[in-house]
């Protein structure tokens, strides 16, 4: 009775993992501060009086934007705007504010539930702090009407008094470039957006955030594996304003119908190019499918090796810490994809092969490093399991191309020979060798 029972669980499993199964969280629209919504309200276009026109026409409105730095939150840059008003005082709006000293903040995290702040801030220190940090720092004014600079001074000053300065962050659709994009856009009559919208970006949000993260192998195999097939649809220029940097080439290109141009008296006033004090991103897709192909054939041929040679223990210990590892991210991806509201782990086809059903094969593998008596081939069965997964998987992205299109085969090709191993035949258990009388 008891081995039914582990069947059907072990079924049911298999059958949630074909369909990459996900149960959609109850996301209603509780932004605190829905930008665009805000900014739809507003009229850009609206005379001025004569003290406001007087006032604003000594206004400028820059985009400040700034190149990677060391921390993980920092490789893809910031931008920010800043107000630079008569009397000389230049105010920084900041959308990327964000304290770790939040309640349940790495929970909220998890869950998709984490609170991003806009600040306003003297303008000068803070670009002083990103030179000291040897970041890139580019500055550009933004050739707006006084109509439009005015009610966009208005928008930033509301936007940064107490409750309305917290939003909703997602790090593709809500953060500190593309809230910028909004304000630029509206600030335009939405002649940025409809110019941007008609340009293909040339990737995916997955492709083009790994041209920022694929410095570090680690990273990148962690954050693609933990996104699923709804960062893998193709996006356009509006939608490739997330990172701060393709925001500011977009202003830097962008011109408004009659042709003038959105940007004027561009400087850069710092620039780390040629220095080598850290990565730079790639300005195209990068491909490491060879690189984790590679990888993977080398962790195959490991275990293959010490299977054949009857190394049980360092197997055993191989195998288990690789399996402790698979199983911990299988569980860790099935609690987001099911009870998270970060919707870019939905639906991710990775857990049909990297689940909690690895705990089965990691326990079995680290006792067969204790106890002599024990075979391998409870982990071998399960990997020829994996195996066939995958196979059908890669079979299922073949006949349903535009269904299937979660970009994952770096990890495809990492672990596929590891789990071919599973089709060798144990060299651990040998038959009792019967004595022969004199």
């Amino acid at each position: 009775m008891k081995r039914r029972i582990m069947v059907m669980v072990f079924l049911v499993c298999l059958t949630m993992q074909a369909f990459s199964f996900s149960i959609m969280p109850n996301v209603s629209n509780d932004q605190p501060f829905d930008s665009e919504l805000e900014l739809s309200k507003m009229d850009f276009s609206k005379p001025l009086a004569q003290n406001q026109s007087d006032w604003i026409q000594d206004c400028t409105i820059s985009l400040v934007t700034i190149g990677p730095g060391d921390p993980l939150y920092a490789w893809f840059g910031h931008s920010a705007l800043v107000v630079s008003q008569p009397n000389g005082q230049k105010v920084m709006y900041d959308y990327g504010i964000f304290d770790t000293s939040q309640k349940h903040f790495y929970l909220n995290f998890a869950r998709g539930r984490m609170l991003y702040s806009v600040f306003a801030s003297g303008a000068d220190w803070r670009i002083e702090d990103a030179i000291a940090e040897n970041r890139d720092v580019y500055w550009t004014d933004l050739n707006l009407s006084d109509e439009a600079k005015f009610t966009t001074v208005r928008f930033l000053q509301n936007n940064t008094k107490e409750g309305n300065n917290t939003y909703l962050y997602h790090f593709y659709r809500d953060n500190c470039a593309t809230r910028l994009r909004d304000i630029i856009n509206a600030a335009t009559q939405n002649q940025f957006r409809t110019w941007a919208e008609s340009q293909d970006a040339g990737g995916t949000y997955r492709s083009l955030a790994d041209r920022s993260i694929s410095h570090n192998k680690a990273t990148q195999l962690f954050l693609d594996f933990l996104q699923g097939h709804t960062v893998d649809k193709p996006v356009d220029r509006y939608d490739e304003m997330f990172l701060p940097d393709s925001l500011y080439h977009s202003v830097l290109d962008f011109s408004y119908a009659d042709g003038t141009p959105l940007s004027q008296n561009t400087s850069v006033l710092n620039d780390t190019a040629g220095l080598n004090i850290r990565f730079v991103p790639s300005p195209k897709n990068v491909s490491d499918d060879g690189y984790f192909a590679l990888a993977g054939v080398g962790l195959g041929l490991l275990s293959l090796i010490l299977l054949r040679r009857g190394k049980r223990k360092l197997w055993a210990l191989l195998n288990g810490t690789v399996l402790l590892i698979l199983s911990v991210l299988g569980t860790l991806l099935l609690g987001m994809m099911t009870l998270s509201n970060m919707d870019m782990t939905w639906f991710n086809e990775n857990i049909v092969f990297i689940n909690p059903l690895l705990f089965y094969a990691c326990f079995k593998s680290f006792g067969l490093a204790i106890s002599k008596k024990k075979g391998a081939e409870p982990v071998l069965k399960t990997y020829r399991i994996f195996s066939i997964l995958i196979v059908l998987l890669v079979i299922a992205k073949g006949l349903f191309p535009a269904l299937c299109i979660q970009d994952n085969l770096n990890i495809i090709l990492l672990l596929t020979p590891f789990y071919l191993v599973g089709f060798v035949k144990d060299g651990f258990s040998k038959p009792l060798q019967l004595r022969k009388e004199p």
